[in-house]
Parts: C-alpha cells; sequence; structure tokens
C-alpha cells in the first residue's frame, strides 16, 4: 500500500473538518468559502478511490488503521520536509522583510531537528515503539 492509499482518509477527513470551521468563521468573503470547497472537492473527486478504500479498512480494523496512519504520517513529514526545505530557502533569498528571518527560519530548522531526532530514536528503538503501540491500541 503506498503512503497515498494510507493518508487519503485522514487527511481528506481532516481537511472536510478544517472546511466546515472555515464556514463559520464571519470575516472570510463568500467566494473565498466557495473557492475553498471548490479545492476540497477536486482533491476528494481526484483521490476518491483511496478515499474509499481507507474508509472500508477503517471500518474492518480501525486500531490497525491508526498505526498505520501513525507511521504514514511520519513518512510524509519525512517527504514534506524535502520539497520544503529548497522552497523556503528560494522565498527567504526573494523576501524584502526581516521578519520572515525571525520566525520562519528558527521554527523551520528547529522543526526540522526535532523531527530528525524523533526518526532517529524512532528508528534505534522501532521494535520497542511498535510494540508499546500495539500494547496501546490492541489491547483496549
Amino acid at each position: 500500500m503506498t503512503l497515498l492509499e494510507t493518508l487519503a482518509f485522514p487527511v481528506l477527513f481532516i481537511w472536510f473538518v478544517g472546511l466546515l470551521l472555515t464556514f463559520f468563521r464571519r470575516d472570510l468573503e463568500p467566494h473565498w468559502k466557495f473557492f475553498f470547497f471548490l479545492v476540497f472537492c477536486f482533491y476528494l473527486v481526484q483521490f476518491f478511490p483511496e478515499f474509499w478504500f481507507g474508509v472500508t479498512r477503517w471500518k474492518e480494523n480501525p486500531k490497525g488503521e491508526v498505526l498505520q496512519w501513525i507511521s504514514a504520517m511520519g513518512n510524509s513529514i519525512y517527504v514534506f520536509l524535502f520539497f520544503l526545505w529548497p522552497l523556503v530557502l528560494i522565498r527567504i533569498y526573494y523576501s524584502a522583510s526581516n521578519n520572515l528571518s525571525k520566525t520562519l527560519i528558527p521554527t523551520l530548522a528547529y522543526g526540522t531537528v526535532l523531527y530528525w531526532a524523533l526518526f532517529f530514536l524512532w528508528t534505534l528503538y522501532s521494535k520497542e515503539f511498535n510494540e508499546w503501540l500495539h500494547q496501546i491500541f490492541a489491547n483496549k
């Protein structure tokens, strides 16, 4: 199963919740809300088979599905950082504001180092961590 197949259901579900919350904001203009809805519908249609497959897996084994989501989220963050860093470096170069340097650079740097530390610990203790997660989710 690919990363997309694993994460389509939780990502689209969280996206739907966020979409509903934006509909209740009074300061957003209606055309932006409609645009957000169209973008969500586009991705829902685009990834509907993966979404529906995730719903089916969730119904069959919700605890096992949550364990897969946790693992897939870690992998997706790794891929996301791979794409984000070059874009941020170009954005920093073309930025006219020093506020970007004071906020974005430390946030991204510390976030990446924290992710790497957690990833390193997970790779060292993956067996123990997986046993602990299975103990939490499978025994309750």
